[in-house]
């Protein structure tokens, strides 16, 4: 198999070697391994505290200086192909078109609530499914229309819950 080593930070690098990936696919036939290299920032899961074994001082600064968003901008700054003003206005037309599409999705009823559990495995519903489907309807059952938390959540869905209940 064909490998292909890039900087994962780098956007331009990474097309160049997705391009030379599919190349050489297309033409040999073959399978290419691309290996983008990186620098992990964030957190493996949300129960990991990734301090606890690097220095938060270098994680802020490979954010600062090898981060892909900025070096591409930067790049596009040195093109004169982008400007701080082009980016701010950008900005503040994403955020209002965003904040209109949550506006309008937080009007539409959620799928029936037992929907949760189907189309996750094909065929017999494992057990450990079904017994949070289970465990979730004795709830509903228990609380749902007693506990205003529980009644204002089940009416956001089109079965209300009582597909669960």
């Amino acid at each position: 198999m064909d490998t292909i080593r890039v900087d994962g930070n780098d956007v331009l690098a990474v097309l160049a070697a997705t391009r030379e990936a599919r190349r050489r696919c297309v033409e040999d036939g073959r399978g290419v391994l691309l290996e983008a290299m990186t620098y992990r920032v964030s957190h493996h899961s949300t129960s990991d505290d990734s301090f606890a074994y690097r220095p938060r001082q270098e994680v802020e600064e490979r954010k600062r200086i090898d981060n892909p968003i900025g070096r591409f901008r930067l790049w596009l700054h040195s093109q004169g192909w982008w400007s701080d003003a082009e980016e701010e206005e950008l900005k503040t037309r994403l955020k209002k078109d965003v904040m209109t599409a949550f506006k309008r999705a937080e009007g539409v009823k959620r799928h029936a609530l037992k929907e949760m559990f189907t189309d996750v495995y094909g065929g017999e519903e494992p057990w450990h499914l079904k017994e949070q489907r289970e465990e979730l309807g004795a709830l509903i059952k228990k609380y749902g229309n007693d506990w205003e938390p529980w009644t204002a959540e089940l009416k956001k869905f089109k079965d209300n819950g009582e597909s669960l209940s």
